[in-house]
């Protein structure tokens, strides 16, 4: 009997052991799956930051290259692809971006551009789009995609200049100055007297007789801005004013509008306040103490100080310049000029530069007896309009981001 009473007690030792050992054993699975989970959790937070990383990498270049000349600065017709334009949105910058994070792991970004997006303007434009970029982990698990709007900043009034010869003083030039416009019938306008003194000074207004051609789809070249844009004043244009028939009605004088209007800048330009648009320039790393320093830039140039500028192109036919010169201007020599130039003093004119867009001067405080306009160079203007828009990238440096576009999923 004691026999059978000491077996008993050892089953029972025997079955708390294999409970707790079961309980043990439990335990340890739990506690291994738990760790197991937080390393999985760990792992995949850490893929998803490596792909958030990426994407905003990949958006902030998207939207570098954008700020920089728009969607098309390659000509990817050709292999290698070269600067320039074919029509078409840069394919080979949006191949997948690396980044390498010191150690061995490499991130990717595939940025994507598109110019008709409907949840931007919902029109095929080269001014506006959306930039995207896909982020990837290093191992391609995770991924993280962000999109952006982005379109220009606005800078000028409208759609630019109408005319292409703007001044508050007086314009009296003695040499042989070509103005050429093609879309209206207005050459100058001048808060004072406009003379004509030059021999072979005139301006000219399109051939009403002509039509401009239409462009041809097969080709990239833009056939109706050449024909506008066309610097001889012998094609496509009859003459309206010389020294010989005197102001013509392209020639408005005497407006007392733009004479003493303390706001004269702010007519042209978005804000009445020269300081932001310096300002603007100076991010964009073109603020120049001397203007030859802007030749091959385009977008907003600010010059400050009196300018000479005697060779060169600023701006092109493809991206033009809105060049500020906040001083007195001698433009002279062969330069080029494509776009609007802006002189805050006196503009003289020598040798026989040229400028594809318009100019305003305003000879900030001078006199309304004094010119604002002179020189006896032969410079030939030909009017631009709607340069900005016309069929163009995005002015580089103003360019940005459109609020409450930004989109993270």
């Amino acid at each position: 009997m004691k026999n059978q009473m000491r077996y008993q007690k050892g089953a029972a030792t025997l079955v708390v052991a294999i409970v707790l050992l079961v309980a043990i054993t439990l335990i340890t699975l739990f506690t291994a799956k738990v760790v197991l989970d937080d390393i999985k959790f760990e792992a995949n937070t850490y893929r998803t930051a490596q792909a958030t990383s990426a994407a905003n990498y990949g958006l902030d270049f998207a939207l570098r290259y954008f700020d920089t000349g728009g969607f098309d600065q390659l000509d990817e017709s050709v292999s290698p692809a070269v600067a320039g334009t074919d029509d078409v949105v840069d394919s080979v910058v949006t191949s997948p971006l690396t980044l390498q994070d010191g150690g061995s792991q490499t991130t990717t970004a595939q940025v994507t551009f598109t110019t008709d997006a409907f949840r931007c303007s919902g029109t095929t434009s080269w001014q506006n789009g959306l930039v995207q970029s896909t982020g990837f982990s290093d191992d391609g698990l995770a991924t993280r995609t962000m999109g952006q709007c982005v379109g220009p900043i606005s800078i000028l009034n409208g759609d630019g200049p109408e005319i292409p010869l703007i001044a508050r003083t007086k314009i009296d030039t003695t040499g042989d100055a070509n103005i050429i416009n093609r879309y209206t019938n207005t050459n100058i306008w001048s808060a004072d007297e406009v003379e004509i003194t030059g021999a072979n000074m005139a301006t000219y207004i399109r051939d009403p007789a002509t039509n401009p051609p239409a462009d041809n789809p097969a080709t990239s070249n833009n056939e109706t801005l050449d024909f506008y844009l066309d610097v001889d004043e012998a094609d496509y244009t009859q003459l309206v004013s010389n020294r010989n028939l005197g102001n013509g009605a392209d020639i408005i004088s005497g407006d007392p509008s733009l004479r003493l209007d303390a706001g004269f800048f702010g007519n042209f330009f978005g804000a009445d306040q020269r300081a932001s648009l310096e300002s603007i320039a100076a991010g964009a790393g073109q603020s120049y103490a001397d203007i030859n320093n802007a030749v091959g830039e385009s977008g907003l140039i600010y010059a400050t100080g009196d300018q000479a500028l005697t060779g060169g192109t600023i701006g092109s036919a493809t991206s033009p310049a809105i060049v500020i010169v906040d001083g007195d201007f001698d433009f002279g020599g062969n330069a080029i000029i494509y776009g609007l130039v802006y002189v805050v003093g006196v503009m003289d004119v020598a040798g026989t530069p040229t400028i594809v867009g318009s100019s305003i001067v305003e000879n900030e405080g001078g006199a309304t007896s004094s010119s604002g306009f002179e020189g006896n160079g032969t410079l030939n203007l030909v009017y631009w309009q709607n340069f900005i828009d016309d069929d163009g990238q995005p002015l580089p440096g103003l360019t940005s981001v459109i609020e409450g576009s930004w989109r993270d999923w």
